[in-house]
């Protein structure tokens, strides 16, 4: 149909498409979706840029802060995560030698031939976890089991019953060869050691014997002469209270520390009264090498000196940063402790003000500048996309659990049921027909798992009844959340293997009083296999089913994929 022409002037046709252009951006009618998520995202970058840039010129002083926050929370979580690394292995060891220990219900060795058998017990351990640097068996009766290395061999140590008891020093060249032997009087009782005290005083707390576990505070090791920390746990046989300790040596969580690359910053170690452990060298200090020493009372001007000094002039905070001078530049310092306890060991990290931040304070204007260029590409990439994708708009499936609310977060997945991103399953190791820890229970969440990761990631709920009823975890029996996720981590590890870690999220949450699993998968960029009995099972998600494929397919699958 031709549309009539009218006498009024026509303007150039150019003009007229510009001002159509700019009309449609702006006005509030309805409009195409592509244009007002354009107008919608121009106008959000814009006002965003205006925000930053004068918080950055008001602010500099405080995003200077949030950047060392920054930098320091990254070194403290390095060396946490290291640190805890080196200490979890002795830590579950400690469970392992205890439940034989328990189950055998013998009292420590006295005798050669008896040290003989739990040394062949124990050695292993020590030869496979080499920071374990001694293993301590005691009873309240004073009797005590002691082995360490000794060289190329191992020497034992056994006590007898009382407070004056003699010691018989054993060293062994191997298993069951028998070196030298000699008795000597020491002023030493295992159940006024720290470990031991510790481990009872918890006992005595839970008021239950089972996998109940302890870290000292730092103290000196009697048989290697050099301060560290054991990991103890105590239980009853009968009228007897026995106690297991494991030893980790200070210096070899220091050598941890001294390894890890911490930004031109330097990691330490010190007690929670603010004695610094050290094996540096010095004029002042090295009469006292591998000591704890008085941050108030050392004159000397040294860095982890000062850090210690300024966190304790400022309450001991463990979340806060701590700014100090030392050496005539100032430092950012972070400070946790090691086990938990705040009267045991910590961990310090401290970090210089680096030149980026300089910069950032003398040449805002620069950066401001960075940022509009990028913004700007960022507008014209983004308008790009819009109009290349724009039909494909729509909203994305949920992958995770929003941590604002997870409750309503949760009920809602609930609610949706099963799809292609969402999977339940009733328990973690229960099988609720059988009443009975079952494998096949592990592996068909397993098979979950690993289906998700091959495929476009997913969310696993573990409580939930296929039929949407929150059951919750109390059918798997696990004494505590730690202990839950201790065993999800092992069965992981072991079914699919610790690389898979980084693509997997573990959290618990309460709903009803009853406790939710919500693992959260990505999509790997690795092919994913699970491991049972020698063999290895290639799963993928196909709508609410997780489908197992052939060698055949699983190559095909595998070569387009990755």
């Amino acid at each position: 149909m031709r549309v009539p022409t009218t006498d009024k002037p026509r303007r150039p046709r150019a003009m007229n498409r510009l001002q159509m252009k700019t009309f449609s951006l702006l006005k509030t009618s309805p409009t195409p979706v592509r244009s007002r998520l354009f107008r919608d995202l121009l106008l959000l970058l814009a006002v965003t840029l205006g925000i930053l840039i004068a918080a950055s010129a008001l602010l500099i002083k405080d995003i200077q802060h949030d950047i060392a926050a920054a930098r320091i929370d990254s070194a403290k979580a390095l060396v946490r995560d290291e640190v805890r690394a080196l200490l979890t292995p002795v830590q579950q060891q400690l469970l392992i030698i205890r439940d034989r220990l328990h189950d055998a219900g013998d009292p420590p060795p006295q005798t050669q031939a008896a040290a003989r058998t739990l040394n062949a017990q124990l050695i292993p351990s020590l030869n496979h976890i080499p920071q374990i640097a001694g293993i301590a068996f005691a009873n309240n009766q004073g009797e005590e089991y002691f082995l360490r290395r000794d060289g190329k061999g191992w020497l034992t140590r056994l006590r007898g019953q009382g407070s004056a008891a003699k010691f018989e020093f054993i060293r062994w060249n191997g298993l069951d060869d028998l070196g030298q032997s000699k008795t000597a009087q020491l002023n030493y009782d295992p159940r006024e050691r720290p470990w031991f005290k510790d481990a009872q005083e918890e006992l005595e707390q839970s008021q239950s014997d089972e996998d109940t576990l302890a870290w000292s505070p730092p103290y000196r090791f009697e048989s290697l002469d050099e301060p560290g920390l054991t990991v103890s746990s105590a239980w009853r046989h009968g009228d007897a209270l026995q106690v297991l300790g494991l030893d980790v040596t200070l210096a070899r969580i220091l050598d941890t520390i001294n390894g890890l690359p911490l930004d031109s910053g330097t990691g330490f170690l010190f007690d929670g009264q603010g004695g610094l452990y050290t094996d540096f060298d010095d004029d002042q200090s090295s009469a006292q090498q591998q000591r704890f020493f008085s941050a108030e009372t050392h004159h000397g001007g040294l860095l982890r000196f000062n850090a210690i000094a300024a966190w304790r002039a400022a309450g001991r905070p463990d979340q806060q940063l701590v700014r100090f001078s030392s050496g005539g530049h100032l430092w950012w310092g972070g400070f946790l402790p090691l086990t938990g306890e705040a009267d045991g060991a910590w961990i310090g990290v401290a970090i210089p003000l680096s030149a980026t931040l300089d910069m950032l304070q003398s040449r805002w204007y620069l950066l401001a500048l960075t940022a509009l260029g990028i913004v700007a590409l960022g507008v014209g990439l983004a308008a790009l996309l819009v109009r290349k994708y724009s039909h494909q708009l729509r909203e994305l499936p949920k992958r995770g659990i929003d941590p604002r609310d997870p409750e309503a977060d949760i009920r809602a997945l609930i609610s949706r049921g099963e799809s292609t991103y969402v999977e339940f399953k009733s328990t973690m190791r229960m099988n609720l027909h059988t009443g009975k820890a079952g494998k096949e229970i592990e592996l068909a969440w397993l098979k979950g798992v690993a289906a998700f990761l091959n495929t476009e990631g997913g969310l696993l709920l573990i409580g939930v009844a296929d039929d949407g009823e929150l059951l919750g975890l109390d059918a798997d029996g696990f004494a505590n959340d730690d202990k839950c996720q201790l065993h999800f981590k092992n069965l992981v590890n072991s079914h699919l293997g610790a690389e898979y870690a980084r693509f997997i999220a573990l959290q618990l949450y309460r709903i009803e009083d009853k406790t939710v699993a919500a693992v959260e998968c990505q999509p790997a960029d690795i092919p994913t296999f699970v491991h049972h009995k020698g063999a290895e099972s290639f799963l993928i998600r196909n709508g609410p089913s997780n489908i197992e494929l052939p060698i055949s397919k699983a190559l095909t699958y595998i070569a387009g994929r990755y």
